[in-house]
């Protein structure tokens, strides 16, 4: 890893419950944090007070440098992107007017081929000499937003794997890295191994979609995890994950299941799948999304099924799991994520690779 000094300052951009982790962490540790969010409302109480109060593995009144709904107010040159894939467009936007080939952007995560997208977006809005980009596999945090101004970090995920588009040099963004972070980030070679390593979109898209009915039941509370994952919600799981593995695997990438993720990143064990989900202390207090219309399903979705089964299509591999959650999805919600979802070629996915 080239040796360059830490990052001293960053821009968080979205102050959502990763946001929030993010620049609480890392105000506490001492960096110079800035924080960003589009709607003002949402970080009204930061911007006053300027502080975020943290609990869980890392506790303390972190104190932000600044924290505003002002893009140009707030930005730095380590740009941390926290927002839901979603939302990666837009903010590409936002950015464009002052990005330059200097500037180190990371999506936190890019869930599949955000960091495709996100450069393509800038130069759609005319920026020439694109920053070093890169995305992360899946979200550093384990964490929850608990208040306008708290935040409950539960876990940090060990060797989250973090790559760059090709022609960026990832271990010189690493090294750049604030050193409270580095040591949770894996350099892997190229976004197709983060991208096709998205386990968000297998954990999150069907069980919500098979417990609809608990979700909008105004009587009913219930563990995301631990009461939402059943045995048979998890064979599902592994069916849709062998799909993933599967399009990875023809595209010549060889790729962990997420029961191999999950013992590498929380340092559980167990025999099944449903086991390791069990014996993960950190998903016992995520709560069921209050409904439906959450970024598992409007997010993980198109930013991570649509782009698996799209692919799946012209490698030649088979996803009836994955195209069924799809489809329920889409009638459930009265949306066609198919069209408004990542639908990269392999041609275009090869000059980022």
């Amino acid at each position: 890893m080239e040796s360059t000094s830490a990052a001293k300052k960053v821009f968080v951009c979205g102050a959502g419950h990763q946001g929030l982790a993010m620049a609480a962490h890392l105000a506490l540790c001492g960096i110079d944090v800035s924080l960003w969010n589009r709607t003002e409302k949402n970080i009204h109480d930061i911007i006053e007070t300027g502080a975020i109060h943290c609990s869980g593995i890392v506790n303390g009144v972190a104190h932000l440098s600044k924290a505003s709904a002002n893009i140009a107010d707030v930005i730095s040159d380590f740009v941390m992107v926290t927002t839901p894939s979603c939302a990666h467009k837009d903010i590409a936007k936002q950015l464009a007017p002052y990005v330059h080939q200097d500037m180190i952007v990371v999506l936190n995560p890019g869930r599949t081929f955000g960091a495709i997208e996100f450069a393509e977006e800038l130069i759609k809005c005319g920026v020439q000499d694109l920053p070093q980009i890169c995305e992360t596999q899946t979200i550093v945090y384990t964490c929850r937003k608990s208040g306008p101004d708290s935040t409950n970090i539960l876990a940090l995920k060990n060797d989250v794997k973090i790559a760059a588009l090709k022609g960026n040099n990832v271990n010189k963004v690493l090294s750049i890295m604030p050193d409270c972070l580095k040591p949770y980030f894996s350099p892997v070679d190229s976004v197709a191994i983060t991208s096709l390593t998205n386990i968000g979109m297998v954990l999150h898209c069907a069980p919500v979609m098979m417990n609809v009915g608990w979700i909008e039941s105004e009587k009913v509370d219930f563990k995301y995890y631990y009461d939402g994952i059943s045995k048979s919600v998890a064979h599902l799981l592994e069916k849709i994950d062998y799909e993933r593995q599967a399009v990875a695997h023809a595209a010549g990438y060889d790729v962990e299941s997420l029961m191999d993720w999950l013992k590498r990143t929380y340092l559980i064990e167990g025999e099944t799948l449903l086991e390791c989900i069990r014996n993960n202390k950190a998903y016992s207090k995520i709560d069921a999304p209050p409904t439906i219309n959450s970024r598992y399903i409007f997010e993980d979705v198109p930013n991570g099924l649509v782009p698996i089964e799209t692919m799946g299509r012209e490698l030649g591999v088979n996803t009836p799991n994955i195209s069924t959650v799809i489809n329920l999805a889409s009638s459930v919600m009265d949306t066609d994520y198919r069209e408004n979802g990542r639908r990269f070629t392999l041609k275009q996915l090869k000059l980022y690779f």
